[in-house]
């Protein structure tokens, strides 16, 4: 009888978890200063690209719930960095938007300052492909997760 044990870190599931822990940590340690949490950082970015995204769509971008997400949307109200704008047509429904703050750029300043120290070395060719790997992986995953919801 042949028994196959996978060594983890030889997965690359196991390096992306890790990496992804790994600059969880760095982003939170960098963030503590602004009093913005790495939850809340990601929420700001998602409204930088958008107008008038309601808070379940939101909720589906950061794959979170949406109870969740309007714990930390109220937390960056009392802050002034988002303001929830009621639906004209459906009162259930709340938009988000991202007010003016000086804490965003002082937060894009720290990312962009992360996102070198996680690239140094790393030519741009090879961060050219690997941006484009991680896109076809995260599309392929997508997929396996839509599939899994129609069974």
């Amino acid at each position: 009888m042949a028994s196959v044990i996978t060594n983890s870190k030889d997965l690359l599931l196991s390096r992306l978890g890790q990496t992804s822990r790994i600059m969880a940590q760095v982003i939170e340690h960098r963030l503590a200063p602004t009093g913005i949490s790495y939850q809340e950082m990601r929420i700001t970015g998602l409204l930088m690209g958008e107008d008038n995204i309601t808070q379940k769509d939101l909720a589906e971008k950061l794959s979170v719930r949406a109870a969740t997400l309007s714990v930390a949307v109220s937390k960056l109200e009392k802050q002034g960095l988002v303001k929830r704008v009621a639906s004209k047509t459906d009162k259930r429904v709340n938009f988000l938007q991202l007010l003016p703050s000086k804490k965003i750029p002082q937060v894009d300043t720290l990312l962009t300052a992360i996102d070198e120290d996680m690239t140094h070395g790393i030519s741009s060719k090879e961060l050219e492909i690997t941006s484009k790997v991680l896109t076809l992986m995260l599309h392929n995953l997508k997929n396996t997760l839509n599939q899994q919801a129609s069974l």
